[in-house]
């Protein structure tokens, strides 16, 4: 359904009795709403008789995983249910971690010992910047498919491991850095197939996003924080998310496929004295991005407003992200998912594996 979804398409869902309940509740983990679906009761039918076979029929394609934290464990969860993708090689920082869902191998500290396994797609869910880098661009030059969920290696090596993707053959994709499970790059690249964009509103963590809206119903920040961090939304040092320089790297990835251009974008951070004026407000606020092209240029800047000022079609509950993507002839898309957490993040990481298994076919 997601899949589906986010290339814009309704989905109509054929299962048997009780199907419709386990759908809602799967739909709802990620943040599909239920006016882009519906199911239709085929009655006690064999689920299999109606469940696509495009992979499973197929040798698996191996999976290396790199990284092992809130997303690689929920992507492994994942995956335990698609017989056309498996788990060969994972990469951790520290083996003797005790994690909620158990490895289907034995993770590894070495990364040349990672990266000798041999593997079809390379999945980076790495926390460390550096280290995805390296294991991308290795991958990438032999000609091995990369899924990125880093959004800082993207923004910051993206143009040499397209060049190294498109040298080899291989494919780059990373949807699931930017939004989540909310198709925000699709959406963007779909609307400028349509037509020249004006401008591109959004809001873009999930973590800040969780945070504000726990302000709003009466939490102190540090509860807020702390909901965020037991919920797998924010990591022990947020920083990153706090600053605003997380959606401030999303909203650059989103510049290139609106515009084609780089931008850097100014952002206002969630402080001290920031919570101060939500707290004393008594209003809902957002961390609104916005990308258009002004007088001077291609605009880009990250604000923590009154969602009434954001229009309040910026209004996304706790961890969710979405956009509004405005055309010259101000036609409009939109979309909208949680942008935050493993399952939201691994489904999209899901998808663009799909993609990928569609030309490996």
């Amino acid at each position: 359904v997601y899949r589906q979804t986010r290339r814009g398409r309704k989905v109509l869902a054929i299962g048997a009795t009780g199907a419709a309940e386990a759908l809602a509740a799967a739909c709802d983990r990620i943040g599909i709403a239920d006016t882009l679906y519906e199911v239709k009761d085929a009655g006690p039918c064999r689920l299999d008789a109606v469940r696509g076979t495009h992979r499973s029929e197929a040798k698996p394609l191996r999976i290396a995983l790199a990284g092992y934290g809130v997303v690689g464990q929920a992507l492994a969860a994942r995956l335990a249910r698609e017989p056309g993708f498996e788990i060969v090689a994972i990469l951790v920082r520290d083996q003797t971690r005790l994690r909620a869902v158990a490895p289907p191998v034995v993770p590894t500290e070495d990364i040349d010992a990672f990266l000798a396994t041999p593997a079809d797609i390379l999945i980076d869910a790495l926390s460390c910047d550096k280290t995805g880098e390296k294991v991308s661009a290795r991958k990438l030059a032999h000609g091995i498919h990369v899924v990125s969920a880093s959004k800082r290696v993207v923004q910051a090596a993206g143009v040499g491991l397209r060049d190294a993707a498109k040298a080899s053959g291989a494919s780059f994709l990373y949807s699931a850095a930017v939004g989540g499970a909310a198709p925000i790059l699709e959406t963007v690249t779909a609307a400028a197939g349509r037509g020249p964009i004006a401008r591109v509103d959004a809001v873009l963590n999930g973590t800040v996003n969780f945070i504000l809206d726990r302000l709003h119903t009466g939490a102190d920040f540090v509860a807020a924080l702390h909901a965020a961090r037991e919920a797998g939304f924010a990591e022990e040092d947020c920083g990153f998310d706090l600053s605003g320089a997380d959606a401030a790297a999303k909203l650059a990835l989103i510049a290139e496929a609106a515009f084609g251009e780089t931008v850097l974008a100014t952002a206002e951070p969630l402080d001290e004295a920031c919570v101060a004026r939500v707290r004393t407000s008594g209003e809902r606020w957002v961390q609104a991005a916005r990308l258009a092209r002004g007088t001077n240029g291609l605009e880009a800047a990250i604000r923590i407003v009154p969602a009434r000022d954001a229009g309040g079609a910026l209004t996304f509950p706790e961890e969710w992200n979405g956009a509004i993507v405005t055309l010259a002839d101000g036609t409009t898309l939109s979309c909208r998912g949680r942008g935050a957490g493993g399952a939201a993040t691994a489904e999209a990481i899901v998808a663009d594996l799909y993609d990928i298994a569609a030309i490996a076919c």
